[in-house]
């Protein structure tokens, strides 16, 4: 006997009238749930889709008693079901040999004392009362199931221990599980599979994205508007101006004379000069940023031109001292930014991989939908660097040692990370802020929280 899913369903979003398709190989019906009652098990069938927009999609078949069903049914979150899927049940041809085989299928003896305690110890060991770990908000239904779930026990122990033992002693056991503690939904415990690591993975706490921010500082204030929920950044003020403007006029000029000569190996498509620009251009009222982008390119050019990959022109060594000295000045008359530099050079930053990348890249969705101004614009472009810029431009070059290799994507890497640990911070110390941000985007508030939170895991990873 089995469940046969045909044909193709269609739901159509309750607010935006938008239709989304479903195809049936999408749906894998398993038990979910199941008790004793005078004919025998009880069981229900559940099969889960989703989609972003409309959220986790569920079909359901009651059976009671066994083999008999009763008619499919679906929930999903309030949205309109325009065309069900074809859903009926399909009992396998009698084989007189079935009697032999169930015969020789018959479990093999077992302990159930010591089996129902490991069984027991195990799911202890990976779920837990959601009210230990998860967030609660009452406006999107109760917790906010980030890790998983909810599962029920008999749910849990059918997982893990289905090979093993009968479904009737499995469910026994669960039911055990239930009455001593007096919880149907549990939430798993975060493990390895949460975060992808091969180091002993732990939840992201609030801790974390406080050691995070303190490790990837920078000169600013992420303001959250008090109706929307939506961040924006305010950055520091300059503390001198007028030695401020004339230190960025200073590099614009040695920039264009750089620029002049084709011997110089720089052009208007160099990745440094397009920094260097932008910066000027977009961000000559951040002091925090222009210092992180000054001596980002001025490392860059010096090895280089250490390497022979550029030329000790004139020109450049003109815009290497621009460079310097702009920064130098930036930390001389800012004390926040220079003790900001002083903090990330003593970092060790490792290089992001290929899956960190892809991390952040799916979560940039998220990120901007929760920012606006300045602060979406910069996650926006750094973002943009991180997963597809930077992964165009040259190796690192060789012979350079660790110590002194330019390592693409700091800077972003800092920016993006260091931000959204600020911002998991201030959401959690200011929980009714959730609900505003999920009015305001297209997000519910679990999506965004784990969406921070695997952030702050990637960016302690990096050290």
């Amino acid at each position: 006997m089995h469940i046969k899913t045909e044909g193709t369903a269609k739901v159509r979003h309750s607010e935006t009238g938008q239709l989304f398709e479903f195809d049936s190989d999408e749906l894998n019906w398993e038990v979910v749930s199941g008790h004793e009652r005078g004919m025998g098990p009880e069981r229900l069938w559940a099969a889960e889709t989703s989609r972003d927009g409309l959220g986790d999609l569920r079909w359901e078949i009651p059976e009671y008693p066994a083999g008999s069903f009763g008619d499919p049914t679906s929930h999903l979150n309030g949205h309109d079901l325009v065309q069900d899927f074809t859903i009926s049940v399909e009992h396998e041809p009698d084989d007189p040999d079935a009697e032999l085989d169930d015969q020789e299928d018959e479990p093999e003896p077992f302990d159930r004392v010591a089996a129902a305690d490991e069984m027991k110890e195990w799911f202890y060991e990976n779920y837990e009362d959601p009210a230990n770990s998860l967030p609660y908000n009452s406006r999107e239904g109760g917790y906010q199931w980030i890790y998983g779930g909810p599962e029920t026990a008999l749910d849990a122990l059918q997982d893990g221990f289905a090979e093993e033992f009968p479904f009737e002693f499995i469910e026994k056991v669960a039911s055990d599980i239930t009455e001593e503690a007096g919880i149907w939904d549990w939430t798993p415990k975060p493990g390895r599979d949460w975060y992808g690591e091969e180091e002993e993975p732990r939840a992201v706490s609030e801790d974390d994205a406080e050691r995070l921010s303190r490790l990837m500082p920078l000169a600013e204030d992420l303001v959250q508007d008090p109706e929307s929920g939506i961040f924006s950044v305010q950055y520091k003020e300059v503390s001198k101006p007028d030695l401020f403007t004339a230190t960025l006029a200073q590099i614009a000029d040695t920039i264009e004379d750089v620029l002049e000569k084709q011997s110089n190996g720089l052009n208007a498509g160099s990745l440094d000069i397009r920094k260097l620009r932008r910066t000027l251009e977009r961000y000559a009222n951040d002091p925090q940023r222009v210092e992180m982008d000054l001596t980002t390119v001025h490392h860059s050019l010096t090895i280089q031109i250490g390497s022979g990959e550029l030329p000790p022109s004139d020109e450049n060594q003109a815009l290497l001292s621009a460079l310097q000295e702009g920064a130098q000045a930036i930390r001389a008359t800012d004390p926040v930014v220079a003790t900001n530099r002083r903090i990330l050079r003593e970092q060790a930053l490792r290089e992001l991989s290929p899956d960190a990348l892809n991390q952040i890249a799916e979560a940039a969705p998220v990120l901007e939908a929760i920012t606006e101004g300045d602060l979406r614009e910069e996650m926006h472009e750094d973002i943009l660097f991180l997963t597809e810029e930077m992964r165009a431009a040259p190796p690192r070059l060789p012979g350079v040692t660790r110590a002194d290799a330019i390592i693409l994507g700091q800077d972003e890497a800092v920016r993006v990370l260091g931000r959204s640990a600020r911002i998991l911070i201030a959401l959690r110390r200011s929980p009714e802020l959730i609900n505003n941000l999920h009015d305001s985007t297209a997000f519910k508030s679990v999506t965004i929280l784990t969406t921070l939170a695997s952030l702050v895991g990637l960016g302690l990873m990096l050290f």
